[in-house]
């Protein structure tokens, strides 16, 4: 997992909060991927979720999962 702090601005657009998210989100899995935070569990034999929360202030929260 990783988690992703956004300051958005107060008045912010829905489109513009959508990219602020994503771009979150996209960070932050390829932060999971680059680190290799998964690879000490690929040998286990269970399913490996990869899992990118991106925080918008404190009241908006997403999330990106993929499965290995």
């Amino acid at each position: 997992m990783e988690f992703k702090y956004v300051k958005c601005p107060p008045k912010a657009s829905d489109e513009k909060k959508k990219a602020l998210t994503d771009k979150a989100l996209r960070e932050g899995m390829e932060q999971i991927k680059a680190r290799g935070y998964y690879k000490k569990y690929v040998s286990s034999g269970k399913t490996i979720y990869l899992a990118a929360f991106a925080f918008l202030g404190k009241d908006d929260v997403e999330m990106k999962t993929e499965i290995l």
